[in-house]
């Protein structure tokens, strides 16, 4: 009787206040559903926190100051040790778009395609090359619309740029 009494309201009810309520509960399931594919798949981090050169590495990018981190002697910018180097290159995930405007001037068709297509990047990566003890950067400049043509520009990446949230590719020595 409760149940029928209450239907009977709703349907009485504005058309403007069943919209609200169907946003409403539309919107608490979406939650819900989010929270429980969280709980059941959850997000997986298999970066290198757990260990101690992670643990280390944060400790390290956190002494640094904010702005311009250079390995080359300059005016401005912090100059970076091998280790913080290191450090900052394992911990850095994206390239400035002011890095790769610079690496392009010295390729000529990957800066015709980068400025033809609309400045968009395909994608990126900055990884530790222990090796040669260097930082790499690289990104595929995407094709035009109609075309196959990508251009990957690679180089070690010698700057970088610390904000509050992450470190940044800032320079690329590409020639």
């Amino acid at each position: 009787m409760l149940l029928e009494n209450n239907l009977k309201k709703y349907k009485e009810s504005p058309e403007e206040f069943k919209q609200i309520v169907g946003l409403v509960g539309l919107t608490i399931i979406i939650i819900v559903t989010f929270m429980i594919l969280n709980i059941f798949f959850g997000v997986s981090d298999k970066s290198t926190k757990d260990n101690k050169t992670g643990e280390n590495n944060e400790t390290v990018i956190a002494s640094l100051p904010k702005g311009r981190l250079n390995f080359f002697e300059g005016n401005e910018g912090h100059k970076l040790s091998q280790s913080e180097y290191e450090a900052v290159c394992k911990n850095t995930k994206i390239v400035t778009q002011r890095a790769m405007i610079g690496a392009n001037l010295t390729d000529y068709e990957a800066k015709k395609l980068y400025s033809d297509n609309g400045n968009k990047i395909d994608k990126f990566s900055v990884k530790w090359d222990g090796s040669t003890n260097k930082c790499l950067a690289e990104y595929t400049i995407r094709a035009l619309q109609g075309t196959t043509e990508t251009i990957t520009v690679s180089g070690e990446a010698k700057g970088f740029l610390k904000t509050s949230i992450d470190t940044r590719v800032y320079y690329i020595k590409n020639f």
